[in-house]
């Protein structure tokens, strides 16, 4: 279910910059180098462990090396980086001798939140 665009910065409000509870968005907000980089942490945990029937989704986490996506701020209405955490796990499979399937559910996570919003750049 999508929210609109005041649900939505309600939620910001209300939860430290947890935008959407159920999909595990989390906004950043930074300065870095003395610039503002504001960017979105996507926790794909839960995702990936539903399409792998609970073979990947838990452990450790890591930050994808995967960086080309962006998703909308509502409040400025730029395009942010989506950083995408995934566990350890698929990261290390997908690097591994045979990436095959883990290489899939990752895909499968992508097309997912491409779905809910988030583009490829």
């Amino acid at each position: 279910m999508e929210q609109s665009k005041t649900e939505k910065k309600v939620l910001i409000n209300m939860s430290d910059d947890h935008i959407y509870d159920d999909i595990n968005l989390t906004k950043r907000k930074t300065i870095t180098n003395g610039k503002k980089y504001n960017f979105y942490i996507y926790k794909m945990l839960s995702l990936e462990k539903k399409l792998s029937n609970g073979k990947f989704g838990k452990g450790d986490t890591v930050i994808s090396q995967i960086k080309n996506y962006r998703l909308q701020d509502d409040e400025s209405e730029e395009m942010l980086e989506v950083k995408l955490k995934c566990s350890k796990k698929i990261d290390d499979s997908m690097n591994g001798f045979n990436p095959g399937n883990s290489k899939k559910i990752f895909d499968e996570c992508l097309n997912d939140l491409e779905k809910r919003g988030m583009v490829k750049v």
